[in-house]
């Protein structure tokens, strides 16, 4: 059963399910399972996914649990909810399409890399500004800190003042983020449980163990202004991959949200995304 957040999730936010625009009777169904990273949101994904299901690809972004509002939400929330919550996805979008493709954002790209190796029938994998290395090498000590101090405030740290600013944007772009009132606001919008930063910890780990045993079509994208992924580190995932058919596509002048429509690189990354999933697709239906 998919998850139900019992704490108010904002419309743009919440999952969704776009239906294939398509006028071929007889092409076979391309579906696609989206996966949003940690502190992430559905959100950042629909204009590309809507662009994506007007060019014959159905798609499918769960909301994972402890997700979509500000991140307390994520106090006690493990990792295993969110592997969870990804398999669902897919296992809903195997019963509408007969070829399936992922498509991972940063730590979503860790759970699409596990579903790839558990499900040897998938078409191919995009990975988005896939997460390998932490942006801050203090937050190991989150597997001791959870016990005996609960929260953690982001705000207060150098290394991570412009995620936190982007964070605080993605819910909610009307902001006036230099504010006093926001700025005030801060340690209350931004704390995050140093149990959810324990689990992200854990997903980086994962990752490490995977990237080496995916053998399926990849396409890899990199920002080269990244403030959440360190420098060089996907060149480190791309380098380890064992699949034949591997693309990197670097964007030098933009961010973590390459496929965001504020980035001007966007346009460039869906279109490649979309003929990725024709060319590696069994029969592909037209545009």
């Amino acid at each position: 059963m998919s998850f139900t957040p019992n704490y108010e999730v904002p419309e743009l936010r919440r999952p969704y399910t776009l239906q294939a625009n398509t006028e071929a009777a007889n092409a076979k169904q391309i579906g696609c399972l989206m996966l949003h990273g940690f502190l992430g949101s559905p959100g950042s994904s629909r204009p590309m996914g809507e662009y994506l299901a007007q060019r014959g690809i159905t798609i499918h972004c769960p909301l994972l649990p402890g997700h979509g509002s500000y991140p307390d939400k994520l106090y006690k929330i493990s990792h295993k909810a969110w592997m969870a919550e990804a398999e669902e996805g897919l296992q809903k979008l195997r019963q509408m399409c007969d070829q399936v493709f992922i498509i991972g954002h940063s730590m979503g790209t860790v759970m699409g890399a596990y579903l790839s190796t558990k499900y040897d029938d998938l078409n191919g994998m995009v990975m988005l500004t896939p997460l390998y290395a932490l942006p801050d090498y203090r937050l190991r000590l989150m597997r001791l800190l959870r016990y005996v101090m609960p929260w953690f405030y982001p705000h207060k740290s150098r290394s991570m003042g412009d995620l936190v600013r982007q964070r605080v944007l993605d819910f909610d772009p009307t902001i006036d983020f230099d504010a006093p009132e926001t700025q005030a606001r801060l340690p209350e919008i931004t704390r995050v449980p140093t149990s959810g930063l324990d689990e992200m910890v854990k997903m980086v780990d994962l990752g490490k163990k995977l990237w080496s045993q995916l053998t399926l079509p990849v396409l890899v994208f990199q920002g080269g202004d990244d403030p959440a992924v360190p420098a060089g580190t996907i060149q480190k995932i791309y380098d380890m991959l064992p699949s034949r058919d591997k693309q990197l596509k670097t964007f030098p002048e933009a961010g973590h949200e390459l496929m965001r429509p504020f980035e001007p690189a966007h346009k460039k990354v869906w279109s490649l995304i979309h003929q990725f999933f024709l060319d590696r697709s069994q029969t592909a239906s037209p545009a």
